[in-house]
């Protein structure tokens, strides 16, 4: 390998490459990093990666004045990651390096789905550097550009989503100071993420003389004058932000970028109205209260305006899902017809749902086995024409190296998980990210609701067992708990591993007692252990549970599946139950683990 300077960033170049496709090896001296070549053998096209320290950089997502940001492979962590990379000559500024890392240990502390997760943050060849989750759902001025003005109702909910972070920050003693379109990102499922906190300072912090933090279209009054940013000035900035996302046009806009700030000194921002008259008043009244010049006419709270948002959106969603109110007089045939068809549908949707059910258990019984062989050392990643990919281990004397050197520890996610709840509703058929567990002793069985995490056991050495330990992660929180009376939380195992059924309700579940709010039936299921919940833990708690006498269990457990089963205890008041995230959480949260230990 060796180093260039790739615009005051020093990176690592590969001199040679193996084609993702037909594993040839391709010289890529001559080829600068991240541009496409092809494969002399195969023609196959891909992307010449580069190195930073133990990062392998797959693509340049950015560049701006202060450094770049790669999609990189953290060899350390085994994950895709955006990697925030200062240039060299910044990093010369011991001052801002250490400001960089303070505010980058105080931002990797929110834990917001609506803030981009900090990983880990360091220092290579005098260059700072952040590791951050990798967004790739698209980017607000991206969106933006496809279509000149945005559509009411998603820019208020994305305004509700990014709000929400905003206050997360806030609560943490950090403002933005630089909220844009660029700034804010989409994941895959559409949930919006506020990104580089860049300019981002600590509360009371002052901008140097001369110096002016954020962006000419959006930054507030009060941060040109020399002020610090504020929760204010992060409104006034969301305002212009939302203003010119929904109107096509930024709310200030002179011929230079010095006419753009010295506008809004000059006369209010007009009516959003004037540029586009489907915008509806209230939205348009809020838009304007966010971009007053003085920052006590503002909104006081990040939480009033998110009401009033929440009063603007309200009916353009009622409007938009199509509610008819139902007329007076009616044919009597009508809907017997309806009925009928309805009948047809559900007879459908019930096939289909099978179906889907069936695909999708077989798609998570078939990530649980690559999660299993990973764990067993049966599967590696390599670099094959910039691509990372997983390949099977495959070489002569494998068996009697295993033998020489066994496996020792088996961290094994839950392949398949759901809750099932007391009214009996599907189940398995609902993808959810949040497992909610809940007994209580309110009387009222329908309201109960327990877990089932299954667990694939091949490959592990079961004889040489020695430690075993579950690990949670916490959900949302629900309703704010008493601490004087520890909710317990109790851990089974079933005895045999069951036949699932397609239509996985209460009364069915593997095992339950659908008359028992926290048991199980005894001839199904041991009870391992019990665990005393925290009162209230905070999203992404990982809640470490020691299970001792599931090692003799599983030691003469006869299949290759373990079921293990979390209940609550029913003495307890708990109200809105304990929430625990799921294998479909998207990678936010490490699923239900099962951590086993050889002697």
């Amino acid at each position: 390998m060796s180093s260039e300077l790739a615009g005051d960033i020093i990176i690592e170049r590969f001199e040679v490459i193996a084609c993702s496709k037909c594993s040839q090896p391709i010289n890529t001296l001559s080829a600068e990093p991240f541009t496409l070549i092809h494969c002399p053998a195969c023609a196959a096209e891909m992307r010449v990666p580069a190195r930073f320290a133990n990062f392998i950089l797959l693509e340049q997502l950015g560049k701006g004045g202060m450094g770049a940001v790669y999609k990189a492979y953290d060899e350390t962590l085994g994950r895709t990651v955006a990697l925030k990379v200062m240039q060299q000559s910044i990093g010369q500024d011991r001052a801002f390096v250490e400001q960089f890392l303070q505010e980058a240990r105080a931002l990797a502390a929110i834990n917001n789905p609506h803030i981009v997760q900090i990983y880990s943050y360091g220092e290579e060849n005098g260059q700072p550097y952040i590791v951050m989750e990798l967004i790739d759902g698209g980017r607000l001025d991206h969106i933006q550009e496809k279509q000149k003005a945005l559509d009411e109702v998603f820019v208020l909910q994305t305004a509700q989503q990014v709000i929400r972070g905003l206050q997360a920050a806030n609560a943490a003693g950090m403002t933005h100071g630089d909220i844009k379109p660029a700034n804010i990102l989409f994941d895959r499922a559409g949930s919006a993420k506020v990104a580089d906190f860049g300019l981002a300072r600590f509360k009371g912090e002052k901008p140097k003389p001369g110096e002016v933090w954020g962006t000419p279209y959006y930054v507030a009054p009060e941060v040109v004058r020399g002020q610090a940013p504020n929760a204010p000035s992060d409104i006034y900035s969301l305002g212009g932000t939302l203003y010119h996302m929904l109107t096509g046009e930024p709310p200030f806009n002179g011929e230079t970028v010095t006419d753009t700030v010295l506008l809004r000194f000059k006369e209010p921002a007009p009516d959003p109205r004037e540029f586009k008259k489907t915008i509806t008043p209230k939205t348009a009244a809020i838009l304007l209260r966010m971009l007053e010049m003085d920052p006590f006419a503002r909104y006081p709270t990040y939480e009033s305006l998110l009401k009033d948002i929440s009063v603007s959106l309200a009916p353009l969603l009622e409007a938009r899902s199509g509610k008819k109110k139902v007329p007076e007089k009616r044919n009597v045939v009508v809907p017997v017809i309806i009925g009928l068809v309805a009948l047809a549908l559900i007879a459908g949707l019930s096939y289909f749902g099978v179906l889907h059910f069936k695909a999708n258990q077989e798609k998570k019984r078939s990530e649980a086995q690559f999660e299993a062989d990973k764990a067993a050392g049966k599967i590696k990643q390599v670099m094959r024409g910039g691509q990372l990919v997983w390949v099977r281990v495959e070489t002569p004397g494998a068996s009697a190296a295993a033998a020489a050197t066994p496996v020792d520890n088996w961290d094994i996610p839950a392949g398949l998980d759901t809750s099932v709840s007391g009214d009996s509703a599907p189940a398995d058929f609902k993808e959810r990210s949040i497992l909610l567990v809940r007994a209580g002793n309110s009387g009222k069985l329908e309201e109960a609701s327990k877990i089932y995490l299954r667990f694939p056991l091949a490959g592990v050495d079961r004889k040489r067992l020695d430690q075993a330990t579950l690990q949670l992660t916490a959900g949302r929180k629900g309703s704010v708990k008493i601490k004087s009376n520890p909710y317990q939380l109790q851990i089974w195992a079933l005895i045999n591993a069951p036949a699932w059924d397609d239509f996985l309700i209460w009364d069915n579940a593997p095992g339950n007692d659908p008359k028992s709010a926290g048991g199980m039936r005894a001839d199904q299921a041991v009870l391992l252990t019990t665990f005393d919940m925290p009162a209230n833990p905070e999203t992404g708690d990982r809640l470490v549970i020691d299970v001792k006498p599931l090692i003799p269990f599983v030691r003469d457990f006869p299949d290759d599946e373990l079921t293990i089963v979390l209940t609550g205890d029913a003495e307890t008041d708990h109200k809105g139950g304990w929430r625990i995230t799921s294998t479909e959480d998207s990678g936010r949260f490490p699923p239900p683990t099962l951590l086993l230990k050889a002697k």
